[in-house]
């Protein structure tokens, strides 16, 4: 016996198989079933099993663990407590127990494709759940709704949901194009903006290296005017020498101006005669 759901995810809704818990396999229980350990085992399944369509999920979920500790490898109890983690959103811890059912080896091919679907639905409800992780999720949802499939080619609400986890990977690979090319264009803005601060930076920095420059040169002239005009006035000792030159010549031209006078005056002198008679 088989229960259908169906959740919606945006305009989709997923049809989820969700087996009565203990319902889905039906066993023959051999001599051994009627020993203390199976009737306990029984007794907490039929406990788990009405918890369970009661909604009381995390109730069934005990039942289910405590029956796993008395047969750890019974595949009804993982089906059943992977259902359980399932409606309580759990889906990592239910992918495990529905992964440890499909390893037993004596599943019938029903048993094993709505084990499948079932994994498939915990998978594309993990995707939904991590973003980051999404793709790899609906990866695996696509197989195990692909495995499912194959042992039971039938099941509508199989390929419906195969249908769906294509387009939630689909819009998922868009998304991440999208966030990515929108970080590359943020990254290509900041790189510009960058490289002109850069370049204004290094405008400044010439500009500043040119003043110095300019103002370097001009310092350079004016200390070389500085001392061209130097160069053309006498050094103080130069000038001392030179005054003294002058001076010496001075002299020089006045003893010969006063040697000059004299002469003329004993020139004059001796030119005249006197007849006076001593």
């Amino acid at each position: 016996m088989n229960l259908k759901i169906q959740l919606k995810i945006g305009n989709w809704p997923l049809k989820i198989i969700l087996a009565c818990a203990g319902m889905v396999f039906n066993f023959q229980f051999s001599i051994f079933n009627s020993s203390a350990h199976a009737q306990a085992d029984r007794h907490l399944m039929r406990d788990g099993n009405r918890q369970y369509k009661q909604q009381r999920y995390d109730q069934a979920e005990l039942n289910y663990r405590r029956a796993l500790e008395t047969d750890s490898l019974d595949r009804r109890g993982h089906y059943n407590l992977g259902n359980a983690l399932y409606r309580q959103e759990n889906y990592a811890d239910a992918l495990r127990h529905y992964d440890q059912t499909l390893q037993r080896t004596d599943l019938t091919d029903a048993q094993r494709a709505t084990t499948l679907h079932n994994r498939g639905n915990a998978s594309l409800q993990a995707g939904r759940k991590d973003p980051q992780q999404a793709q790899q999720h609906f990866q695996q949802a696509i197989q195990s709704y692909q495995d499912a499939l194959k042992l039971n080619p039938k099941n509508d609400d199989t390929r419906y949901n195969l249908a769906l986890a294509r387009r939630l990977l689909q819009q998922s690979q868009q998304q991440q194009q999208q966030n990515q090319q929108q970080q590359q264009d943020k990254q290509d803005k900041q790189d510009q903006q960058q490289n002109q601060q850069q370049q204004q930076g290094d405008n400044k920095q010439e500009q500043k290296e040119q003043q110095q420059n300019q103002q370097q040169q001009q310092n350079q002239d004016q200390q070389q005017g500085q001392e061209k005009e130097t160069q053309k006035q006498p050094r103080p000792n130069q000038q001392k020498k030179q005054d003294a030159e002058r001076m010496l010549e001075a002299v020089k031209n006045n003893e010969r101006q006063t040697l000059k006078d004299q002469t003329k005056k004993l020139q004059v002198a001796s030119g005249k005669h006197s007849d006076k008679d001593w």
